[in-house]
């Protein structure tokens, strides 16, 4: 292979690659779409800052959780939850995270409608090293999948 040719499959080589690595620096923060089976109910929780990124899902029939936290998506487990919500009610909930870190969102249910709870004004709270803490103010909704069944 000559030298010029080597020279444009190497810049051919760059222009193929240099998308891929743009679309990872620009890809959107927070959890991809999360997806409830028939019969079960979940927690999303999106961040109030635009672009409003997913920052934690909860499946509430399987006591499953996905934060997303600085780009990492963590698993957490959490206690099954049921029964009905309430306008007014508070949410109290707490993770602890693979490092030990404990995170805890606090909220108020402001409406219920038909399968669905909104979460109007939540907050995130997470003590960082050195005992600085992040609060991020969240809006979320509870939501439940009829059966397949139906």
């Amino acid at each position: 292979m000559s030298k010029l040719a080597s020279i444009r499959l190497a810049g051919l080589v760059c222009l193929l690659l240099l998308p891929a690595t743009t679309m990872a620096q620009d890809a959107a923060p927070g959890l991809p779409p999360q997806d409830l089976q028939g019969g079960e109910c979940g927690a999303f929780f999106w961040d109030r800052a635009e672009p409003n990124p997913l920052r934690l899902f909860e499946n509430e029939s399987r006591g499953q959780a996905r934060f997303w936290q600085e780009g990492e998506v963590l698993e957490l487990g959490t206690a099954p939850r049921t029964g009905p919500y309430a306008a007014g009610q508070r949410l109290s909930r707490a993770y602890r995270l693979p490092s030990n870190e404990i995170i805890s969102i606090e909220g108020e249910i402001t409406a219920v409608r038909e399968g669905e709870a909104v979460i109007g004004r939540a907050l995130l709270r997470r003590t960082l090293t050195g005992g600085a803490e992040e609060v991020s103010p969240l809006m979320g909704l509870i939501s439940c999948r009829e059966t397949a069944d139906r």
